[in-house]
């Protein structure tokens, strides 16, 4: 559960937006309006744990290569371990962490809500655990995209998202609340259904299209069930340089 919120405080109305408390957890199905999901046709999902020393689930990812993960940059509360395939116990150890420069924010409003996760050993690929194709620098999409997740190790869930631009979301959050204004940048990416779909513990979950991951979850809208209010992705096209960069550093 996300419990270290932001709250902006309104004279008619309050929003919030979480960041993940790795000492809370639950037992619920994650992505609102998801349905049963193979891990098959999304190997690249992980989920991120914190074990302490009991494990369980803080975040989402995806698998960049064999030994590194992309989650989010308020994922790094550890101890960490990372769980891969449909139904595992088999948690791999994170070795080191890598968040990017530039995310100054604890409140998740900011750019760049991204952490590589270097793992301690390297993933033996098969069906069910495979790397993710990126997209190209600057690549746009259109369309609609699936966000796919994990609860408590079991890959549970996928969900089909209507992209938009992000003229459409900064207008749907204002429209939400208009205090919300210029929050949405160049590097963020949006999709909008009639209801949200980002629950707990959805936060580095990636989102892909035709099977590249495209962006990864940056925001969730408390209290849940705020009609029109987008979800919000930070836009992996903006950062594959960032990304192969980082890697290339520390491998």
């Amino acid at each position: 559960m996300f419990s270290a919120k932001v709250v902006i405080l309104l004279a008619a109305a309050a929003v919030c937006y979480g960041a993940p408390n790795a000492k809370s957890y639950n037992n619920r199905l994650k992505i609102a309006g998801g349905s049963a999901a193979n891990i098959e046709d999304y190997p690249f999902s992980v989920s991120v744990q914190q074990c302490d020393p009991t494990c369980h689930q803080i975040c989402g990812g995806a698998i960049i290569n064999n030994e590194w993960i992309l989650t989010g940059a308020r994922c790094t509360d550890g101890p960490l371990k990372v769980a891969v395939g449909a139904n595992t116990e088999n948690l791999i150890e994170v070795e080191s962490e890598y968040t990017h420069a530039n995310h100054p924010r604890p409140d998740g409003f900011g750019e760049n809500d991204l952490t590589l996760l270097k793992l301690s050993r390297k993933l033996t690929f098969n069906d069910k655990v495979q790397p993710a194709k990126l997209p190209r620098s600057r690549q746009q999409f259109t369309g609609t995209a699936v966000l796919t997740g994990f609860a408590n190790n079991i890959f549970q869930a996928a969900v089909d998202l209507n992209l938009v631009s992000n003229s459409e979301c900064q207008a749907a959050l204002e429209e939400a609340n208009p205090h919300l204004y210029d929050l949405i940048k160049v590097s963020h990416l949006c999709t909008l259904n009639q209801t949200p779909n980002i629950r707990e513990n959805d936060l580095g979950s990636p989102l892909s299209k035709d099977g590249i991951v495209i962006g990864t979850v940056t925001w969730e809208v408390q209290p849940y069930g705020i009609n029109g209010a987008p979800n919000v992705f930070t836009r992996l096209a903006s950062h594959t340089d960032w990304i192969n960069d980082t890697i290339t550093r520390n491998s």
